[in-house]
């Protein structure tokens, strides 16, 4: 209690001294010192995670606790005449969440109304156990807008908790700034709205999605629009004046500049054995004549048997076996002895016309170490369908792509140049370039309509169960 005594004393002190904003000032002391009170006891006394309150766990526990340290515990959403008008339109929009394809239930919808009842309904502030429901509803409407903001910013799915292959650098954002800053301006539902994609698709699903739900027998293909917008979140709110994207189930690549395409290309994406991950990063070096290092699962599952039937299938094909850094004859290795799980050598295909990798291959940054690259496998692209690579992209117009990636860095002549020799070069760019690798299985066309694709991945399906 002696602790209570002090951050109450605080508290007091502050009023006292007109450090409170105008809207704090008419509060009720007494009630107050009550609210707070159960708010600093549920906070740091509540015991273990996950924190419940009035039967609900909390989602954002620690930004929760963040947000009331901030104001010493001071209560959000009540007044001397009990809870703010603002709360009104918080509920609202819970209320209008699957607007965005989110679900009101996430945010404590049911229970904090049913709460609001028993605290009108009790009409006095100083009845028994007002302070106390006043202090759940406190902390359950808190939680829900910094979830609800989480979810509308980043996303209801976690994508590196989730199956599907995703990597990404999420935008840092305040929440709890963001939560502070709506509740100082009265102006809640426009600082959340802030926080959504800014991208034209995302809106045009958002619209979409409604239209959909509103036709009898379109369960399916709402539940496709719901997951394409749950991986507009993933990608940042702006994706820049300049980017590229790649659309794997398009088999497509575009380098934009203002939302216009200034070079298309056709490219080859992953298997589905093999899957392109999706991703958001930054290109930032373009290597030419490139060698292959032959990925340890390739080298274990496909390329040794051809080993154990031809030992002479490396230097056919300008490669070298390597063991830390010395060369080893594949003479020498009993090859029979070697497994999938048994390995121990790493695999090198020098530059030249039998790479893989082509002449060209452009780096960025991510977990799954793939890239974009040329091929020597040119009449893929001939095909309709081209989901035949092993994740990573083989795009169709490499010199061009490297020219633009590396312009004001050297020439195009110089580019061609360095595509044709036996040792590789890596050139770095003047300023990184965004790309971003997308999975669209609702394409959104330039007339606004919808074109509904094949989930070749089964990334629907999986982001469906883990969100259901």
């Amino acid at each position: 209690m002696r602790k209570h005594a002090g951050i109450l004393w605080i508290i007091m002190l502050l009023v006292c001294l007109g450090g409170w904003q105008q809207g704090h000032a008419a509060f009720d002391l007494s009630l107050a010192q009550q609210i707070s009170e159960q708010l600093w006891e549920r906070l740091l006394l509540g015991g273990p995670p996950p924190l419940r309150v009035a039967g609900e766990s909390l989602r954002s526990e620690h930004l929760v606790a963040q947000f009331y340290t901030q104001r010493l515990f001071w209560p959000a959403w009540s007044s001397a005449t009990g809870l703010v008008p603002q709360v009104e339109s918080l509920l609202q929009a819970l209320r209008e969440a699957e607007v965005e394809g989110l679900r009101p239930r996430d945010y404590h919808l049911a229970r904090v109304e049913s709460l609001r009842t028993e605290v009108f309904q009790a009409q006095r502030p100083e009845a028994p156990g007002q302070a106390a429901k006043l202090a759940q509803l406190d902390l359950l409407l808190t939680d829900a807008m910094l979830a609800y903001g989480s979810h509308l910013l980043y996303g209801r799915l976690t994508p590196r908790a989730s199956s599907v292959m995703f990597d990404t650098s999420p935008e840092t954002v305040n929440l709890v700034h963001v939560l502070r800053q709506g509740l100082e301006t009265n102006r809640l539902a426009e600082v959340f709205q802030s926080l959504l994609p800014r991208h034209a698709d995302y809106a045009k699903l958002r619209k979409a999605l409604g239209k959909y739900r509103q036709t009898p027998g379109s369960e399916g293909r709402v539940r496709q629009i719901l997951q394409n917008m749950e991986r507009w979140r993933w990608l940042p709110q702006e994706l820049g004046q300049r980017y590229v994207m790649v659309d794997v189930i398009g088999y497509t690549l575009d380098v934009m500049e203002r939302e216009q395409s200034v070079l298309n290309m056709r490219v080859v994406v992953g298997k589905p054995s093999w899957p392109t991950p999706v991703l958001s990063s930054a290109m930032s070096h373009v290597v030419l004549s490139p060698d292959w290092r032959v990925p340890p699962n390739i080298a274990s599952r496909e390329l040794l048997p051809i080993l154990r039937a031809n030992p002479g299938y490396l230097a056919q094909n300008n490669m070298r076996l390597i063991s830390g850094s010395r060369i080893i004859d594949p003479r020498s290795v009993n090859w029979s002895s070697m497994s999938t799980k048994h390995f121990p050598y790493s695999l090198r295909q020098e530059p030249g016309p039998r790479n893989p990798l082509g002449t060209v291959k452009f780096l960025f940054p991510n977990r799954f170490q793939v890239y974009l690259h040329d091929t020597s496998s040119r009449r893929l692209f001939a095909q309709t369908e081209r989901a035949l690579s092993h994740g990573c992209i083989r795009v169709e117009r490499p010199t061009d792509l490297a020219e633009y990636a590396l312009r004001g860095v050297i020439s195009r002549e110089r580019i061609v140049a360095g595509m044709g020799q036996r040792t590789s070069r890596t050139v770095s760019l003047a300023e990184p370039l965004p790309t971003y690798i997308v999975y669209r299985t609702v394409l959104v066309k330039e007339d606004g309509s919808l074109q509904f694709r094949p989930d070749i991945y089964g990334y629907d399906e999986r982001q469906a169960r883990e969100t259901s």
